[in-house]
């Protein structure tokens, strides 16, 4: 048998009693050692354990065809030794085995435990669990073998870990479960040559002390069985075991195979033979967790996707769980969100450290992943962005119990919400761009903590990416020209600021539900939802805003104005077009008067606006069909205004969600038409136009009183919400109208600037 070593392993180590004996060089792994297994504490008092475990070694290798020859450790016993030592009533120390079954599926070894054919991993608590993170978020990382050692080495996901893919030579960004020492001999794994270059880093700082590669070797399954034998043996807190017949045997014969079944059974005596030998060792308190990694596709393939079989995994622990009988026996889910309600691949390094008292605090947890032992963390933790690309960007934090314990939450490390009530589940952090003054696109660390002190449990995530703009300031020119202006509050009717209009149902004989309050476009604003559903006898329907004398914005033989407010539409029409604003009869659009449009649109959730004005016969409009598309259920700004003097018309819509601004027409000539006939009404229709019957007129006729609605079927009655409406007797500047979208603040705001 072949072992690798570095060249400094014939020298004395700090820490180490007796100098590390020169081994076979191994050109598959030139940085691997062994180190020699000797007494504890000093003395000799083991020597007849080793003497048991070495008959029980070479009758196991001697079984699966494997030797012992010059590896097993030295038979005899010491004479310093008692030959009837005392056992200790209690275990003086604790120490962790973590199992490694590459390509050991869930289903096989459920299959395996229910046939018996698996009778030392039924002795522990099996469990499904989920590898390859949650698809869809920052944790997402491919269902392969190198992501998933750093998963199980670090209790993180690839956006921390950095192991993205099967590539060789990538090293880890996260501190490994060994980065924490402890007296003794700290660490030994047993692992293919990937994986330990994975472990590299703490082997050269002397973290994991002895590691040893079995992949050139012809009986694989005996070498690491050899090798993990004597890292039990020896004075060592954790040893990582990993085997990779499983993995051999599903892409030579499929997961359905009997060679695959057989392979996992003899994986199963091996493990029963570790677990015996930890059985033994009565001064020691042994955690031991064995895990296939990740899972493989249906026909046993190793191919990484993001899908059910590739993503699920077990966990078989020899202690009880936090999480009770969660995941005990489970079948197997049809979808991936229900995997994830079970524990996951990353969980196995914060429980090592938990049961080894290493875990960090949680200023300091930086891990995905939470311990299975001791008091019980939140789950499903999950981070979404709200209110992206804007000045007030917030986080909202989602979980799952534990439901008898208060909540903290701390964000890098920085403690910002202090003992929420036991059974919150959520919590959105609108104060995290406090400390920001730069445009950019930032991400967050959060650790939720589940109660206080000694039972205190942690995780952790990293939040998707946030688009945080810097707050820009409403230009203090807006309030110049402005002649009404409607914020909108909790209370009907809607009330003018300026005082030089005012707004009220088109008829006192419509129901209060034909104008409700809604949520406005801003935090804690308001706007109106106009519904022309209901409708008088008359035909009458919608809202109606009245200028006072001298303060309607259309009239003089050159008028200039600017219209603007926010607008979403709930749910697009269907057919034809129905009035947003209008002060015109807008069944012809070559009628006297200003409207503003909206039509239906061939796209899903969207729908088209336009704008128009005439005088009588003589028309202007922006855009002809195709429309300029808005969302449907998202609040948008639009203004249009009229430059009388040069006779020209501007348009544009901003959507602050996407961050884009649609310049629907700009200078576009007012042509033929007599703009001083632009105010044949005294009022302009809010949601219908200055009839306030345009859903009956818009059958020319062939409908009259009495009416009610739906009896002209050429245009639908719809809902539209009004928020932030101003009219301006000027013409807005470009500079101006972007202040109002980026500051993303209502125009009432400037009485504070």
């Amino acid at each position: 048998m072949r072992h690798a070593h570095t060249a400094r392993s014939a020298t004395q180590r700090p820490g180490f009693p007796y100098p590390t004996e020169h081994l076979n060089l191994d050109a598959d792994l030139a940085g691997t050692i062994h180190a020699p297994r000797h007494g504890r504490n000093g003395t000799g008092k083991s020597g007849l354990l080793k003497a048991v475990a070495v008959a029980t070694l070479s009758a196991a290798l001697a079984a699966c065809g494997g030797s012992d020859t010059g590896s097993g450790p030295a038979t005899g016993t010491d004479p310093e030794t008692p030959t009837n030592p005392e056992k200790p009533e209690t275990p003086t120390s604790r120490h962790a085995l973590i199992i490694d079954l590459d390509g050991a599926t869930y289903s096989a070894v459920q299959q395996g435990i229910a046939a018996g054919t698996l009778p030392s991993l039924a002795k522990l608590n099996v469990q499904l669990a989920y590898s390859g993170g949650v698809v869809g978020t920052p944790s997402q990382q491919a269902n392969l073998d190198m992501p998933g050692w750093a998963s199980l080495l670090t209790g993180t996901w690839a956006h921390r870990h950095g192991v993205v893919s099967t590539a060789p030579d990538q090293v880890l960004r996260q501190n490994s479960l060994f980065h924490s020492t402890q007296p003794g001999q700290n660490a030994a794994a047993v692992a293919s040559s990937r994986l330990a270059h994975l472990l590299k880093a703490d082997h050269d700082a002397e973290r994991l002390h002895e590691l040893a590669d079995c992949s050139s070797q012809t009986v694989t399954l005996s070498c690491v069985s050899t090798q993990a034998l004597k890292m039990i043996e020896g004075d060592y807190r954790k040893v990582l075991v990993q085997y990779r017949s499983a993995k051999d045997a599903a892409l030579d014969f499929g997961v359905g195979s009997p060679d695959y079944s057989a392979t996992l059974s003899k994986l199963d005596k091996e493990i029963g033979s570790l677990i015996d030998a930890t059985a033994k060792q009565q001064e020691r308190a042994w955690l031991i967790i064995v895990t296939g990694n990740h899972g493989l596709s249906e026909h046993g393939q190793d191919n990484g996707l993001p899908l059910l079989p590739q993503a699920a995994t077990f966990l078989a622990i020899n202690q009880s769980l936090n999480t009770g009988e969660q995941g005990i026996g489970a079948s197997l889910p049809q979808t991936l969100p229900e995997l994830y309600q079970y524990n996951s691949l990353v969980d196995v390094a914060p429980t090592v450290m938990r049961y080894l008292d290493t875990l960090p605090q949680a200023a300091d947890y930086k891990l995905d992943g939470s311990s299975l032992i001791g008091p019980q963390a939140v789950s499903s933790l999950n981070a979404t962005v709200v209110d992206n690309n804007s000045s007030s960007v917030a986080i909202k934090l989602d979980w799952k119990g534990p439901a008898d314990t208060a909540i903290d939450i701390l964000r890098d490390g920085q403690l910002i919400a202090s003992r929420l009530p036991a059974g919150t589940q959520s919590y959105t952090d609108n104060q995290l761009t406090t400390d920001l003054t730069a445009k950019g696109t930032y991400q967050f660390d959060y650790t939720v903590q589940a109660g206080s002190g000694e039972q205190a449990a942690w995780r952790n995530l990293i939040s998707p990416p946030v688009a945080y703009l810097p707050p820009v300031p409403l230009a203090t020119t807006l309030r110049n020209g402005l002649l009404s202006y409607y914020p909108f509050s909790a209370t009907l009717p809607p009330v003018d600021a300026q005082g030089n209009s005012s707004m009220a149902p088109a008829s006192a004989d419509l129901p209060p539900a034909a104008g409700v309050v809604v949520p406005g476009p801003f935090s804690g604003t308001h706007g109106l939802l106009v519904d022309t559903n209901h409708v008088t006898v008359e035909g009458l329907e919608g809202y109606r805003m009245t200028p006072a004398q001298g303060f309607d914005i259309s009239t003089g033989s050159s008028p200039q104005f600017t219209i603007g407010f926010w607008y979403q539409v709930p749910q697009c029409i269907d057919r034809n077009n129905v009035t947003i604003l209008s002060n015109k009869n807008y069944v012809s659009g070559g009628n006297a008067g200003v409207a503003i449009g909206l039509f239906n649109s061939s796209t899903k959730n969207q729908c088209g606006v336009a704008f128009n004005i005439g005088s009588g016969g003589v028309r202007a409009d922006g855009p002809t069909n195709p429309y300029t598309q808005i969302p449907v259920g998202r609040w948008v700004y639009i203004a249009f205004a009229v430059d009388g003097i040069a006779k020209k018309m501007n348009m544009q819509i901003f959507d602050p969600v996407i961050g884009q601004t649609t310049q629907v027409a700009a200078g576009k000539s007012t042509g033929a038409v007599d703009l001083s006939k632009l105010s044949p009404f005294p009022q302009w229709g809010i949601g219908d136009d200055g009839t306030g019957t345009f859903l009956m007129n818009k059958c020319n006729g062939s409908v009259t009183p009495p009416y009610t609605a739906g009896k002209c079927s050429v245009a639908p009655a719809t809902q539209q919400m009004f928020g932030d409406l101003a009219m301006w007797n000027r013409v807005l500047t470009d500079e101006e109208l972007q202040s109002i979208y980026w500051s993303n603040k209502p125009l009432s705001s400037l009485s504070t600037q």
